[in-house]
């Protein structure tokens, strides 16, 4: 390890561990609302501790160098708010204790996560891919604090052994493989070559993808995966590349994050793949919705690309309502960070700014209903009664985030409520994995993108 890693590490550290002291402050002189801190590695939590008991604590940990995790983050801390001003949960306020990792390297990941958890939460939101939520599950679990994550979708984190203390409320990959599979086949597209991030998330996707258009007749004329890092800004794909296209698909279908989608779409147009004679359909999945695409790729490479994103239904009113609310709310966050400045702001006007702030509100949501329904902060009681407030049952009414004093009534009565959420209608099945819920189909029309249609599943 060198020097200026270590620092950074004991930085992320620090930063972690005087957050949580600047909460206990906050608490302590009783303040209406703590401010959020401005700049740092870490996000201040809303707290309103003018209560005689003390706040419940929900944790949340991200990596602040992802764009995805930013709105996700603010969705959950607008949902604690939201909450906070109707009154709480059983007559107490929620704090949201947010700590941030700089990257996705499980070390530095840790300090954040422990320092959360050190905090004495006893539920976690985590907004970020599957290998980190896997890793993360192993000290969780242990730990006996319950995990929300919101945007990892590896089919792989359905099989952990977890007590029941993993949910999500973003769906496998089981469901975008195949329905990836089905529109390929829709489009009379049958060659299809592949190019995968080799983690728990590109693997589960890339296999179910494979496995769903092989019994559409579908087939693949080349897989090429490649290794995940921490930063793509000196990778060059040129072999792999050459192998990609070196039978000249019908489809190119790229399994990836962000930073690497668009190094592999800026390379395929920079090194001829992609020209006037020859130009696939080229296909993303949910981590390339995102705006970053549209302002590093030359728009003519990437005109007509097509791919899924999970949520936003189309249409629904509750999710129309969210968006216009989180909209509003993000143009009141005081923030000078890095991401607000270069991403946040720039999606408040596109519709990449729900690709999963939805799950992330809906998350804090559930958690905030099943203490409501146990009257319980334990991870097992939460846990016991997740799907107790989310799913369909006899006589259940449906609740939406914005009957919050509904529905705590209807519980403290002893009756029983659906939460219909905002980004899907959230059923949990015995493995804690939403069953059923929606993808958008996006496609890059003129720089932007545009909603062709929305599937749901299952």
């Amino acid at each position: 390890m060198t020097a200026p890693y270590l620092g950074r590490t004991i930085l992320t550290c620090f930063l972690a561990l005087v957050f949580i002291g600047t909460s206990v402050f906050a608490q302590k002189k009783k303040s209406p609302k703590a401010a959020p801190k401005q700049g740092g590695k870490t996000e201040t939590a809303i707290v309103i501790s003018n209560e005689a008991q003390a706040p419940i604590k929900i944790g949340m940990c991200f990596v602040d160098s992802d764009p995805l995790d930013l709105p996700q983050v603010r969705a959950a801390q607008m949902a604690i708010e939201e909450i906070n001003t109707a009154g709480g949960i059983n007559g107490r306020k929620l704090s949201l204790i947010v700590a941030s990792s700089p990257n996705r390297v499980y070390n530095n990941f840790y300090i954040a996560l422990k320092a959360v958890i050190d905090s004495g939460v006893t539920s976690v939101i985590i907004p970020d891919g599957s290998d980190l939520v896997i890793k993360s599950a192993n000290y969780t679990v242990v730990k006996d604090v319950l995990m929300m994550a919101t945007s990892s979708t590896s089919p792989d984190i359905s099989l952990l052994k977890d007590n029941d203390l993993v949910w999500r409320t973003s769906a496998s990959d089981v469901f975008q493989g195949r329905v990836v599979a089905d529109l390929l086949d829709s489009m009379k597209l049958k060659k299809a070559a592949v190019m995968y991030v080799d983690n728990n998330y590109g693997n589960g996707l890339f296999s179910n993808f494979r496995d769903d258009f092989a019994k559409l007749n579908g087939v693949i004329t080349n897989a090429v995966k490649y290794s995940p890092m921490q930063s793509y800004r000196d990778v060059d794909f040129r072999k792999q590349l050459d192998t990609l296209y070196s039978q000249k698909p019908q489809a190119i279908y790229i399994i990836s994050d962000i930073e690497d989608g668009i190094k592999i779409t800026m390379q395929s147009q920079i090194y001829g793949f992609l020209n006037k004679d020859y130009k696939p359909q080229l296909i993303g999945c949910d981590a390339n919705y995102s705006n970053d695409l549209l302002m590093a790729v030359n728009p003519s490479g990437i005109e007509g690309m097509i791919g899924l994103s999970y949520v936003r239904p189309k249409n629904n009113p509750t999710h129309e309502k969210f968006l216009a609310r989180f909209k509003q709310f993000l143009k009141q966050s005081k923030d000078t960070s890095n991401y607000t400045a270069s991403v946040l702001d720039g999606l408040v006007d596109t519709e990449t700014i729900d690709t999963y702030a939805s799950t992330s509100y809906d998350a804090a949501y559930l958690i905030a209903l099943a203490i409501a329904k146990g009257n319980s902060t334990s991870s097992s009681d939460i846990a016991k009664n997740l799907r107790e407030v989310a799913n369909t049952a006899p006589q259940a009414e449906n609740i939406t985030a914005t009957d919050l004093t509904k529905a705590i009534g209807l519980l403290a009565k002893g009756k029983r409520i659906n939460y219909n959420g905002t980004s899907s209608s959230i059923e949990f099945d015995d493995k804690g994995d939403v069953s059923s819920g929606s993808y958008t189909v996006w496609r890059v029309n003129k720089g932007r993108y545009t909603v062709t249609r929305t599937v749901s599943f299952p």
